[in-house]
């Protein structure tokens, strides 16, 4: 059985906007090769993050990105299992700049929830529409 957690968390001061490109591509890359599904945003200081994956990896994973120093507040929103991903790869995106904001890209994001039980698929709908620019 899969398993997804949802996290929110608040990036360090002194991070960059080129580590954060450079965070999105490392986790786009590693998380599609090791069978890790998913989205990570980052807006206005903040990283939303999607993992779905097999229960062990996942856990694993979210306890190292708990460690991870270039963030802090981490708040879990939801950890459960699930039936079908909603996500059919891992995709990473900078929503924060109206210039690199795509709105079709991110509708993508909202219909590929779809899968989700109703009331994950409303808490994420929420979480995701807090991440459009302004």
């Amino acid at each position: 059985m899969r398993h997804a957690i949802v996290y929110v968390s608040t990036a360090s001061n002194d991070l960059k906007k080129n580590e954060i490109q450079d965070i999105l591509n490392h986790s786009k890359e590693w998380n599609n090769e090791n069978d890790v599904t998913g989205l990570l945003l980052f807006s206005g200081g903040n990283f939303f993050q999607i993992i779905e994956g097999e229960k062990n990896k996942i856990c694993g994973l979210f306890e190292d990105i708990k460690l991870d120093k270039r963030h802090h507040n981490v708040t879990q929103i939801f950890g459960k299992e699930i039936h079908k991903e909603a996500y059919d790869g891992y995709d990473s995106d900078f929503v924060s700049d109206e210039a690199d904001y795509d709105p079709e890209k991110f509708q993508h994001y909202l219909n590929q929830i779809k899968v989700l039980d109703k009331s994950t698929q409303k808490a994420v709908e929420n979480i995701l529409m807090a991440f459009l620019p302004i």
